[in-house]
């Protein structure tokens, strides 16, 4: 019989697909061709069936979906560490608005993203959401290192210059669609920071604009009690019960962080067909709260996950995510069985994929999908022995343990090295930005 040539096999490990009866091949092998996924099976019947160009050893470790970050800002890498152990409110007000405004230009906001993208591909992360300013820089850094992102500017628009802003924000958002038309790795979002420093018109106009392009549609959604207190007073509503009289609740939206909830804003959620990022760290980092997780899943309401910005989590490594949404959610509830460690995993692969609106393509290891593939290598002492895979995932493993990152069929991180870019080169520019940033900012920095 004559083999199908395939580009890569990857084979000699344990094939996590994710699909939908959660398959598990103990021995199993995964064929790529074209960027997407031709074979996923035992290994025997892949090297039967498959011929490659490349074979890539497993090393008996996982074999899985990589993994979908759906809430980031990445250029805040850069100022990582600057404004720790203190309020939101604070945090942003007096230090992270006046240090943007002070440093992060286009440069800057492509060094910080370079950085980012180097991380998440060493740590296992292949798609990203992002919301930050100069994103064309974003795009150009993800499309460098060869990892997927849904890119959008971040949004902040009230008072008298609001429509100028919008204006502004939304010529940007259609050159970003123009700039990445053709891009395998990059689409565009329309991405309101927030109903605090949005107003309701550019809310909804931001909502039309998304609808008529066939956009996602992103905002951070009752993060702090302050937010929601402010709103019940102002509004009578709560922020999810405004969202709902805005009509900017759709399948197409995606809410981040969403702590402070009533019990009806989980069914305005359900209803609407909206989607969640959970972001756990950041959200008890900076002392927001804990999102009510385990009733959003009891009612249907697609969940993923999402680390926020490296200045406010201070990691972009997905796999610690995994485990503080799991526990948060165990010690909330005062119940262990509250939430598991294969819904964790699922967070982080298959609902990320559907809040993205991109279950068809990614997420899960299946014949016709994109092949967005990692390796997690288990052969350490902190893995061993194992007797649950979705286990030791959550609980045990870590980003530095992911050993290859696999992106639309090209090797983006091969051995713990990155394959496009020199990481000595990034960390220096990096470094070079935030010496400037401290010279320049020495009060502000705590």
């Amino acid at each position: 019989m004559k083999k199908i040539k395939s580009d890569i096999i990857i084979e000699n490990g344990v094939v996590l697909t994710v699909d939908e009866n959660d398959t598990i091949i103990k021995k199993g092998a995964v064929a790529v061709l074209d960027g997407k996924i031709i074979g996923v099976d035992e290994e025997a019947t892949i090297k039967e069936n498959f011929s490659a160009a490349k074979k890539i050893d497993a090393k008996e470790g996982i074999i899985m979906p990589g993994l979908i970050n759906t809430h980031t800002h990445l250029a805040m890498s850069l100022l990582r560490g600057v404004a720790d152990d203190v309020s939101l409110n604070s945090w942003l007000r007096d230090y992270i608005f006046p240090l943007e405004e002070q440093f992060m230009d286009k440069t800057s906001v492509y060094a910080g993203s370079m950085l980012s993208c180097a991380e998440m591909a060493l740590s296992g992360t292949t798609t990203f959401c992002d919301m930050y300013f100069f994103e064309k820089e974003v795009g150009r850094a993800a499309e460098k290192i060869g990892i997927r992102g849904v890119i959008g500017e971040g949004i902040v628009a009230s008072g008298k210059d609001e429509e100028k802003i919008w204006q502004k924000k939304k010529e940007l958002t259609t050159e970003l669609v123009k700039k990445f038309s053709r891009s395998k790795l990059i689409s565009i979002g329309v991405k309101p920071h927030s109903p605090y420093t949005c107003s309701g018109k550019i809310l909804q106009k931001a909502k039309k604009f998304s609808k008529e392009r066939g956009l996602l549609y992103v905002v951070h959604l009752a993060e702090t009690e302050e937010e929601f207190s402010d709103f019940k007073k102002s509004e009578g509503l709560t922020p999810t019960q405004y969202l709902e009289k805005l009509g900017v609740l759709d399948g197409s939206t995606l809410a981040a962080h969403c702590v402070w909830m009533e019990d009806g804003d989980s069914d305005i959620f359900k209803k609407h067909e909206v989607k969640i990022s959970h972001c756990p760290q950041s959200n008890m980092k900076l002392g927001s709260g804990i999102a009510p997780v385990v009733k959003f899943l009891k009612k249907g309401i697609i969940v993923s996950l999402g680390t926020d910005g490296a200045a406010s989590n201070n990691t972009l490594d997905m796999f610690s995510e995994m485990k503080a949404a799991a526990l948060l959610a165990k010690v909330n509830n005062q119940d262990p069985q509250a939430f598991s460690a294969k819904e964790a995993v699922h967070m982080a692969t298959i609902k990320g994929a559907e809040a993205l609106g991109k279950k068809a393509e990614i997420g899960s290891l299946k014949v016709g999908k994109k092949a967005d593939i990692i390796i997690v290598g288990l052969d350490k002492p902190h893995l061993t022995p194992i007797y649950n895979y979705y286990s030791h995932l959550v609980y045990c493993a870590n980003g530095t343990d992911v050993e290859t990152s696999i992106v639309d069929g090209r090797v983006v991180m091969l051995n713990k090295r990155i394959k496009n870019a020199d990481l000595a080169d990034i960390m220096k520019k990096a470094n070079f930005i935030a010496t400037k940033i401290k010279k320049g900012a020495q009060a502000r920095i705590t």
